[in-house]
């Protein structure tokens, strides 16, 4: 007559391992200021009008200022002959170090480096192969509190042209 398997340890490790990685989502999801100066950096390199959820209230009336900076990327890569998506970088190192920090007031210092991206298997195939290069970021973006929220405020980028 065969032995029965007691299942219950591997039960117990399945329930333990399910509970340990719903806590990691949850604490992943808080909302920081150093996430959303991520987001938001990530966003502009790559001309991605997401960049407006990140953007404070002053900066985000009616989407004009992004609109503004879309419409200028456009116009710079018909100018030089491309694809807007040509002018595309993604962020490839980023030190991100919070300077200054009040309660509803946080200024972020990002500085790394990014590369060109038209797609994301080109530039795989640049880092392998060492191909095109690096170009240096060093950007202090303003965060403030809005409606509990973490934003974008200032000139970001030197995106806002009023600030």
């Amino acid at each position: 007559m065969p032995k029965k398997l007691n299942l219950t340890p591997f039960a117990i490790v399945i329930g333990i391992a399910i509970v340990l990685q719903l806590a990691l989502i949850g604490a992943d999801c808080r909302q920081t200021p150093v996430k959303v100066a991520r987001h938001f950096a990530d966003a502009y390199y790559a001309i991605d009008a997401d960049m407006q959820d990140y953007l404070c209230r002053d900066l985000a009336q009616d989407g004009e200022l992004v609109r503004d900076y879309l419409y200028a990327k456009q116009q710079e890569a018909t100018r030089r002959g491309f694809r807007t998506s040509f002018l595309r970088h993604k962020i490839t190192t980023a030190h991100i170090q919070l300077i200054d920090q009040s309660e509803d007031r946080v200024k972020v210092h990002l500085k790394g480096t990014t590369r060109v991206c038209i797609h994301p298997a080109f530039m795989l195939i640049g880092e392998l192969f060492n191909l095109g290069h690096d170009y240096p970021m060093d950007e202090t973006i303003e965060l403030i509190k809005d409606d509990g929220q973490w934003r974008v405020c200032g000139n970001p980028f030197g995106l806002n042209p009023q600030a």
